[in-house]
């Protein structure tokens, strides 16, 4: 038996060539989604993002080094193309020094605040400069970061002018906010931004806060999220990192209060390192329902995942599908 070099339905070369075409399609389908990892850090902050072009983000690297030393290890990753540190407190910024010295780091994003009770802070952006090929951004409130085309990434709040200070509030409201927008849906990053920036980005903003993610500011700090904030942000999903038995209280049971009467559920790094993902846009409509996304009907679109290993709070406190929908429907 001898082989037919001539597919039937025309030029083999042609058949590999669509086999291929398709799966270079669904591999691309596959990358353009966007992930957000609200990494367990303990008592600090860590929100690590892919985005679709494959690109990756870091806001803020926790109190020490090992713990996201150990989990871009545990993803395999070499490269991060845009380290951001939105302000300087220790428990934001002492784990992103390990993050210089073990990656390749190609952004760094940065305010012009100063803490002068702290040296770790010019230590870091010392590494930052000695970084091969790493370049250091100081943005502007209102601007757009240009990381990847079909994500609008706006920053929301920083301090491009120099400020130097020890009061710890006016460093926290120095916090580079970020805004991220893909497939119809918001995802809030907010630092340790306290009331007065709340209000300053309300006047600003205005309805370009609207989220549906929500990081929640300064780790559920009863001088963030105010009721007036949360009503701007219209969250539907709240993240919380905070580290066991702090000894802030955090999460203040002002905040969490607050946040409930929103409607939004809640979780929190307590539990673990949280994720979602914000799926290629395609058409349909997503209900929230228990911390999961879901899709009527089904067929449509591949919908948002939230993927939560444990609940912070009891699930009496999950909002009912009824309410959801009457939100959807506003």
């Amino acid at each position: 038996m001898s082989l037919n070099t001539t597919h039937r339905n025309g030029d083999p070369m042609k058949s590999f060539c669509l086999a291929a075409a398709l799966l270079v399609c669904s591999t691309s389908s596959l990358r353009a989604q966007l992930n957000a990892y609200f990494v367990n850090v303990g008592q600090g902050d860590a929100t690590y993002i892919e985005l679709p072009n494959g690109s990756n983000v870091l806001i803020d690297g926790g109190p020490s080094a090992a713990p996201i030393y150990d989990f871009l290890k545990a993803k395999g990753v070499t490269k991060i193309d845009h380290v951001v540190l939105t302000h300087p407190h220790s428990d934001h910024y002492r784990g992103l020094k390990k993050v210089f010295t073990s990656f390749d780091v190609k952004n760094f994003y940065d305010t012009k605040a100063e803490n002068m009770d702290a040296v770790g802070d010019n230590n870091l952006r010392e590494l930052a400069n000695a970084e091969p090929a790493c370049r250091t951004h100081f943005p502007e409130v209102g601007e757009n970061l240009a990381w990847d085309k079909h994500v609008t990434i706006k920053v929301l709040n920083t301090c491009s002018e120099v400020v130097r200070t020890r009061d710890s509030s006016e460093i926290n409201d120095c916090s580079m906010v970020l805004r991220f927008y893909y497939n119809g849906h918001g995802i809030l990053t907010t630092g340790d931004a306290e009331a007065p920036v709340e209000n300053a980005m309300m006047r600003i903003f205005k309805s370009g806060l609207q989220s549906t993610y929500l990081k929640v500011s300064h780790h559920g700090s009863r001088y963030s999220s105010t009721d007036k904030f949360l009503a701007r942000v219209q969250p539907r999903v709240a993240i919380i990192s905070a580290g066991p038995d702090n000894t802030y209280g955090h999460p203040h049971k002002e905040a969490l209060d607050r946040i409930r009467a929103t409607g939004a559920q809640i979780f929190s790094t307590l539990f673990g390192t949280q994720s979602l993902t914000i799926p290629a846009p395609k058409r349909g409509v997503e209900l929230l329902i228990n911390g999961q996304i879901d899709v009527a009907p089904a067929s449509l679109t591949e919908a948002p995942r939230f993927n939560m290993e444990e609940r912070a709070f009891e699930p009496a406190d999950t909002p009912a599908l009824g309410q959801l929908q009457e939100a959807l429907a506003e």
